[in-house]
């Protein structure tokens, strides 16, 4: 009897330790998911399929939507500021004489003011409230800049505007509007040219068009790139905005001053 009862005690101290031991590993167990349950990356846009508008008007170097979302500002390299139409209707010209580069147009979504940018110049233009002349924003100083690779593109953020230098630096230029001056800059490094640029205010982020590459690339404001995007169905593609109720990318062809959509999801 006692032989057996000895045994017992024994297994059931081995089963205990046993089982301490499978709680220890648990413990200390790494989960991994299985691999179709891997978190997915990056999501991108589909794109459809490209449609194109003519204007009639080669030379066309950036576009914005207007204060009203249903037609275009468009910037023209000769001192021109057109107004044209969704279906690329040439509908006037903002009257104002002028000899300036423009490269960049961009409208303040709070209050409608419309800021031009000026490539010879590295300055900034807002058109005033009679929309018969511009006013000087700022004068900025871009060392080792290259005269016709200056700024290419503006676009309009909460109390910030981003200014893109073309090329000799490829750099983004952050604009504080109150405190009239440079809070920071930000050298892009996966573009040839820095062509246009945009900021999504669904998500805060910055959309860059590259005329040499023909892509449209997404980006933080870190300069983390989200995404990138083949537009080779524009010769070349100068000007670009986004129109988030109707769904679609815009952009303008410097080349032929063709205007394109396509559809994203």
């Amino acid at each position: 009897m006692e032989i057996k009862l000895s045994s017992l005690i024994l297994c059931l101290s081995l089963a205990a330790a046993a089982l301490n031991s499978c709680v220890e590993d648990a413990a200390y167990q790494t989960f991994e998911p299985p691999k179709d349950e891997v978190p997915p990356g990056p999501v991108f846009y589909r794109l459809g399929t490209p449609v194109t508008y003519p204007t009639g008007i080669p030379g066309l170097s950036s576009i914005c939507l207007n204060e009203k979302g249903d037609g275009f500002y468009a910037a023209y390299d000769k001192g021109k500021l057109y107004e044209i139409g969704l279906d690329g209707t040439v509908k006037g010209i903002v009257p104002f004489e002028s000899s300036h580069d423009w490269e960049g147009v961009t409208v303040d979504r709070s209050d409608g003011t419309v800021y031009l940018c000026e490539e010879r110049e590295w300055a900034v233009y807002k058109l005033n409230k009679a929309r018969n002349g511009v006013t000087l924003v700022a004068q900025i100083d871009v060392e080792g800049g290259e005269n016709n690779r200056g700024f290419e593109g503006i676009a309009s953020a909460p109390g910030i505007l981003y200014l893109a230098n073309q090329d000799k630096p490829k750099r983004i230029f952050v604009y504080s509007l109150s405190e009239s001056k440079v809070i920071s800059t930000m050298d892009i490094s996966f573009a040839k040219y820095l062509s246009d640029i945009y900021y999504d205010n669904t998500d805060g982020s910055l959309w860059i068009t590259d005329s040499k590459r023909r892509t449209l690339t997404n980006i933080k404001t870190d300069g983390t790139v989200i995404g990138e995007y083949d537009i080779s169905f524009v010769a070349k593609p100068e000007g670009f905005c986004m129109d988030p109720v109707r769904k679609q990318f815009w952009f303008v062809c410097d080349q032929t001053g063709n205007i394109h959509s396509i559809s994203y999801e």
